[in-house]
């Protein structure tokens, strides 16, 4: 293939490959001085205790520690004639600068004399030139939290839509990437999150909202970057157990929920570190059990069977989850320049999914189970003493599997005649015969080199490959046939073949290679940050040479079904016998063309600029580009065209039809820029104010019906043509620990406008005959204000935390209703996404006890979420902008508790009571 050569050039050009290639360590540097003349120190020693890290300083005094990893050190200083100095408490956050100077007071028994020093992290970061949140592990544990994604949305710029999906800065979800220790673990197919980190994990939280830098790539909204816990020098271990139960007095809309038991949410979480054997070796293990039933049940009134076969009458929990998840972690120090640290993640998931037909058929529903792992390993070396250089090796691997029964020929599938149900009816009887399993393999081989070359500049060079293999099968089993081509009676089950729209499977190999170069330049009175990265992606994929007639597995015209025997360019009667036909083999020699290579080169710039002792203003810009996510690319590329009538697309996974994929997408791209000021006042308070403008082309689209050689039938594609903008202004102010009380607050206001919301959405108005929408409306997430606290009372103790949240309601399309008893919706005349739902209000809570008793350490808690039980709308009717009423009741024959769906309403209030023993 000819794109084959150009990765060897590539490859030979740029070594290796820097796709997401984040560091997860800051720089601890500053000035060591003789506390009674202020002269510089030459040669003192530097060390972070407990490790081995350390440097000397040098003619000025000076000293620099490169590729700490993110945590609380102490900083050793001694030198001969001088007392020792201890300073404590010393934050390293990733990809930050912490300076500290420090003197040192002249002693004639300097190894005796000791001087203990707290530091005290300055609440403005001086280097920071785009906007970004940090919570580490010491304010994690503080907070009423269960998941990781509720961390993420407190930030400011956040927020999630009806869907829980997160949203930065008025980005579609599929925006932002997912690292883990500087790897990412998106998963490319959907853009989500590729398996779960545990909060235990987690040793800093960054979610980087603003123009992030080069080293970071395919994202265009944002970053959220977690960097895990390692071994000490010290072992610690913990155990930790809570159970609990949703109550709530909303029982006509969740059923059920009256009912108390303890032990439907339950968790046990494990995890011990520290030095293996040697103070060398250390290691970290975490494993997590946990399991939520639900909040979500159906009646099972009826069986699969049908109304021949009654259900017993039980309530059967329809969004219940089960998983496990853990973390392994060993670093080595090979030498004083050397070190190995290897990775091991995983997790595994069981979900049922509710769906509101089948709420009193609840066993007729299929659930889903994902799992995901990865593996990485990285080699830390020091070539000079401020020149380090990582070699990263990683594996990744993600599967999800959706179905019913394990065999496709189960015979408790039942007939799809009996899910012919009437409209605003329950199912009462049938099952899914939906079957989905997806796959992404990954292999990573990354190369990154930081060097502070002089004083001011350091400097980051990195490199990258990815590797992926996408595996794909939807399957719709349908009634196997007799001789005669009847169905069979009873109901047996038969996959279709695979050029049956019935039947998807495919297998890709996408390659992806990046590199890019980032200065960070740090003078006294600025900081600069310039950085250019370009990012290469080979779909290996092709698309249909003839656009009329794309189905290869049935095609439409004589010349692609015969051969044309005697080259005169026409298909004659003679020629159109079968034993002319071309063979399936025969016909991809002439059907398709490759797609291209995509490249593109992405400049980002930053500057931090002083304006007092504790005020700063930033200003930065980039351009952002992100590949497709590979469904948008890959699913339905085979056009597996029929001969019905109107515009067609492939079936996804959730049994939708939307557009066929196409290998030949172009990168989306965001401009975005953004000012900002960071302001310090008294000694523990800060604000910081962020106004940000984005614009973003070249967004996935429907594209215009595609006619084919039939007349009547036509298809639609993925395309690059959609556009949006966002802008907004966000506002933080922080309260650092002090006085037994901390609190933050951030409120955003936001606009979020473009032409279509999601990807499919053009293609379902194509259906209803609607013209390509060329307009900016609000985004389906646009939220105009978020309002976000938490507040933190308490010691070593005893403690309260609180997370509330204000939203305002995101947009919706109004519609009416006809007066007929069909209960179909007509176009109201107003514009799309015109009319906002209603507000959403929620308070978290947990309060804690802390006991002492011989080496252990006991905590006690209980936490409360949505504290206030509140009835949040996340969808309403369309017509009335409710979510617990609608017109069309009055006018149709429905099931009792049809109208009363609990997915429109967020979770009602919950509770968990546990115990921590630490060691």
């Amino acid at each position: 293939m000819t794109r084959i050569p150009f990765f060897k050039i590539a490859l030979c050009t740029i070594f290796f490959i820097g796709y997401t290639a984040a560091q997860n360590t800051g720089k601890i540097t500053g000035k060591i001085t003789d506390a009674t003349t202020g002269e510089p120190l030459i040669g003192a020693n530097v060390i972070l205790e407990g490790t081995a890290y350390g440097a000397a300083t040098n003619l000025d005094g000076e000293y620099t520690i490169l590729k700490v990893p993110s945590g609380i050190y102490s900083i050793l200083v001694h030198n001969l004639g001088y007392a020792r100095v201890i300073t404590k408490n010393v934050k390293v956050l990733n990809d930050l600068t912490t300076k500290i100077d420090i003197p040192l007071t002249q002693s004639a028994i300097a190894l005796k004399d000791e001087v203990i020093i707290i530091a005290e992290a300055p609440m403005i970061k001086k280097d920071l030139t785009s906007t970004e949140s940090r919570v580490t592990s010491e304010e994690i544990k503080n907070l009423p939290l269960q998941n990781l994604n509720q961390l993420i949305v407190q930030q400011a710029g956040v927020n999630k839509d009806q869907n829980g999906d997160i949203h930065i800065r008025g980005g579609r979800s599929t925006e932002i990437s997912y690292l883990l220790n500087g790897i990412s673990i998106t998963d490319d197919y959907t853009r989500a999150q590729a398996f779960t980190i545990e909060t235990e994990s987690i040793q800093e939280l960054q979610v980087i909202s603003g123009t992030f830098n080069a080293e970071y790539g395919n994202a265009m909204s944002g970053v959220v970057n977690m960097v895990t816990k390692s071994g000490g020098s010290k072992f610690q271990s913990s155990l930790e157990l809570w159970t609990g139960d949703y109550v709530s007095t909303h029982k006509d809309i969740f059923w059920g929920i009256e009912r108390v038991n303890p032990f439907s949410l339950y968790n046990i979480q494990a995890s011990l570190g520290g030095p293996l054997f040697t103070d060398q070796l250390s290691y970290f293990l975490t494993i997590r059990r946990s399991h939520n039933d639900g909040s979500l049940y159906g009646i099972n009134t009826y069986s699969p069977e049908g109304r021949s076969t009654p259900g017993d009458g039980s309530l059967v929990s329809m969004n219940s989850s089960e998983r496990w998840s853990g973390q392994g972690t060993v670093e080595w120090q090979l030498s004083g320049r050397m070190k190995l640290k290897v990775d091991a993640f995983g997790s595994r998931e069981s979900t049922r999914f509710y769906t509101h037909l089948y709420r009193l058929n609840p066993n007729g529903e299929k659930g889903g189970i994902s799992t995901g792992m990865s593996l990485f390993t990285k080699l830390t070396h020091q070539i000079f003493e401020t020149t380090f250089h990582d070699v990263t090796f990683a594996y990744k691997f993600n599967d999800y599997v959706s179905r019913l029964y394990d065999s496709p020929y189960d015979p408790r599938y039942v007939s799809p005649d009996s899910l012919n149900a009437p409209g605003y009816h329950f199912y009462t009887a049938g099952t899914n015969l939906n079957r989905f399993q997806r796959n992404t393999e990954s292999k990573i081989a990354k190369w990154d080199i930081t060097s502070q070359l002089n004083k001011f500049h350091l400097a980051k060079l990195g490199v990258e490959m990815q590797a992926d293999k996408v595996f794909y099968e939807y399957i719709t089993l349908i009634p196997a046939k007799n001789s005669s081509g009847q169905d069979l009676d009873p109901f047996v089950p038969m996959i279709q073949d695979i050029d049956s729209p019935y039947h998807d499977r495919f297998e890709r190999t996408p390659f992806k290679l990046a590199a890019y170069l980032q200065d960070k330049i740090e003078l006294e009175s600025m900081i600069i940050n310039f950085g250019l990265r370009v990012e290469s992606f080979d779909p290996r994929g092709r698309f249909p040479a003839d656009k009329e007639d794309p189905n290869i597995f049935s095609p439409f015209k004589l010349e692609h079904i015969y051969k044309d025997l005697n080259q005169d360019g026409k298909i004659g009667l003679d020629e159109q016998v079968d034993a002319n036909k071309f063979t399936l083999q025969e016909r991809e020699a002439f059907w398709y063309k490759n797609a291209s290579i995509k490249t593109q080169l992405s400049p980002r710039f930053g500057v931090a600029y002083p304006i007092t002792e504790k005020g700063i203003i930033r200003f930065s810009y980039g351009i952002f580009q992100q590949i497709p996510e590979y469904s948008q690319l890959y699913l339905g590329d085979q056009f597996k065209l029929t001969s019905a009538q109107g515009i067609q697309g492939v079936t996804n996974d959730r049994n939708v039809q939307v557009p066929f994929g196409n290998n030949d997408l172009k990168p989306q791209r965001t401009t975005s820029y953004e000012i900002g000021l960071q302001q310090q006042f008294y000694d523990d308070y800060s604000v910081d104010v962020t106004a940000f403008y984005r614009d973003i082309r070249d967004w996935i689209t429907s594209g215009p019906p595609v006619p084919t050689y039939l007349a009547g039938i036509s298809y639609s594609e993925r395309i690059n043509r959609d556009f949006a903008n966002a802008r907004g202004i966000t506002l933080t102010l922080n309260k650092r620990y002090s006085e037994n009380f901390s609190f933050g607050v951030d409120y955003t206001y936001q606009i979020a406008e473009g032409t279509n919301s999601s990807s499919d959405e053009q293609f379902f108005a194509q259906l209803n005959g609607s013209e390509p929408k060329r307009i900016l409306t609000p985004l389906s997430w646009a939220q105009t204000h978020t309002l976000n606290a938490n507040i933190y009372v308490g010691d070593a103790d005893w403690g309260a935390s609180v997370i509330a949240n204000f939203n305002s309601g995101q947009p919706y399309t109004p519609s009416q209703i006809q007066g007929t008893n069909t209960g179909k919706d007509v176009i109201s005349g107003l514009a799309d996404n015109s009319l906002l739902k209603p507000m959403i209000f929620n308070i978290d809570l947990e309060v804690y006890r802390n006991v002492t008793i011989a080496d252990l350490n006991l905590q006690f808690y209980i936490r409360i979420f949505n504290l206030l039980d509140a009835k949040n709308p996340m969808n309403v009717y369309t017509d009335t902008g409710k979510p617990d009423f609608t017109i069309v009741q009055q006018t149709v024959s429905a099931d009792k508790g049809w109208f009363v769906n609990p997915t429109y309403y967020s979770e009602p209030r919950s509770f968990n009571v546990g115990t921590k023993i630490s060691l």
